[in-house]
Parts: C-alpha cells; sequence; structure tokens
C-alpha cells in the first residue's frame, strides 16, 4: 500500500479545480469545475505523483473528497 499525504492530495485537489481549498468532506460533484476534464487531471496526477492507476468509471461513482483520496490510497500498480 503506497503512503500518501492526504493534505497535499487535497492541495493538489483544489489547484486541479482552481478554487482556494478542499475539505475531506466536500461532494465533488458540487463544485462546477467537478468535470471531464478535473477528472483527467485527477486521473494524471494519480499517476505522476502516486504512481497509481485508477479510471475514469472509479473516480465518477466517488462522492466526497475522502473517498477519492481513499479510491487512490488503496489503488496499486
Amino acid at each position: 500500500m503506497i503512503i500518501m499525504d492526504n493534505t497535499d492530495f487535497y492541495q493538489k485537489l483544489a489547484a486541479i479545480l482552481d478554487i482556494e481549498e478542499v475539505k475531506p468532506s466536500d461532494v465533488l460533484k458540487g463544485f462546477e469545475q467537478w468535470d471531464s476534464l478535473a477528472i483527467l487531471s485527477v486521473l494524471a496526477m494519480a499517476d505522476a505523483k502516486y504512481g497509481v492507476t485508477v479510471k475514469s468509471e472509479e473516480i465518477r461513482s466517488v462522492i466526497t473528497a475522502a473517498d477519492l483520496a481513499g479510491l487512490v490510497q488503496t489503488r496499486k500498480t
């Protein structure tokens, strides 16, 4: 299992969404910027930063930022 700093993950997610802060309890679909481009950016970030592969369908099934962090954290390449 990879070791991941969730604070760093949330900061990177906030940068992708072009907002100031993302909290673990934030609902992703509640962000105006949460679209297919944001999902592609999360896929790229997960691969580049954490060395994991996540499918876009899996990302679409998560609800909160904490769910997304957990998904990335549990993936192995």
